[in-house]
């Protein structure tokens, strides 16, 4: 059986939506950056990734959480639905949101993550709710087909202003 993609769009209100999302996950969790991206490592939003290129942290990140769900198949697991690689300086915790999206939050201290760990479902509950209301919002077609996530009006759409 071949497979199709079906691509869902992104508007510049739902990244409004998940920068939110990300900006309460960093006031509370106390981390320093975090990320939206696809399972691809395509960047989709972002806050506070200021010294890092978000799009090699995303590919990278996409590219871990792959193996990881490799792992996770070899030892009978359904999956792993985080990672977490804490360093002496910095640290990063990938979160999955769905099947397609992931959620990476960088930080750094020890003391820190916990409050990581503690928030971090929170915030993806809130972005898997995002990720379903545009999903219903093209749901059409055969549920079962890949998917991916493009963003409309890409002008502008990671600066720091929020319409």
């Amino acid at each position: 059986m071949e497979s199709m993609d079906r691509t869902f769009e992104l508007t510049r209100r739902d990244v409004n939506r998940l920068r939110r999302v990300l900006i309460e996950l960093l006031d509370q969790s106390e981390a320093d950056s975090c990320l939206v991206c696809d399972g691809a490592g395509h960047v989709l939003a972002h806050e506070n990734v200021n010294r890092q290129d978000p799009l090699l942290i995303s590919a990278l990140g996409a590219g871990v959480f792959a193996a990881t769900r490799e792992l996770a198949r070899i030892l009978g697991e359904d999956e792993f639905s985080t990672v977490l690689h804490q360093g002496v300086k910095r640290s990063i915790l990938m979160a999955a949101a769905t099947e397609e999206i992931l959620l990476v939050v960088m930080f750094s201290g020890e003391n820190r993550v916990g409050l990581v760990k503690l928030y971090t479902p929170a915030a993806v509950d809130a972005i898997r709710g995002i990720f379903e209301s545009i999903k219903s919002r093209g749901a059409e077609g055969d549920p079962s087909v890949d998917r991916n996530f493009v963003l409309k009006e890409t002008a502008d759409i990671f600066s720091g202003s929020q319409s």
